[in-house]
């Protein structure tokens, strides 16, 4: 799998990572291994392990993604909207810093 470095891991596209999920309502509550990210929609992941898919609404938790040098953790809100936005506003940041 190609290099992502963990700063811009929330303007990539998410498909196909590993990932840990825990409910936002659940102050302490423990990590679950949920599966692979199959789909990505603007409000949602859907997540496939074993055959079952769990659809997970994307504000409501907070994930660990699993990277090849460990786990990223982040808020579910950070990446609400359509992966192709996400990485258009992106190259908007990196175009005004110039």
């Amino acid at each position: 799998m190609m290099m992502i470095e963990p700063t811009y891991l929330i303007y990539h596209d998410l498909i196909g990572f590993q990932v840990l999920a825990r409910h936002k309502s659940k102050d302490q509550g423990d990590f679950s291994d949920i599966g692979v990210i199959i789909d990505d929609t603007k409000n949602m992941l859907y997540i496939k392990k074993d055959n079952i898919i769990k659809k997970l609404v994307k504000k409501d938790y907070i994930f660990r993604i699993k990277l090849e040098d460990g786990l990223l953790e982040l808020n579910g809100s950070k990446i609400i909207g359509v992966p192709e936005n996400r990485l258009r506003s992106l190259k908007k940041k990196k175009r005004l810093r110039r």
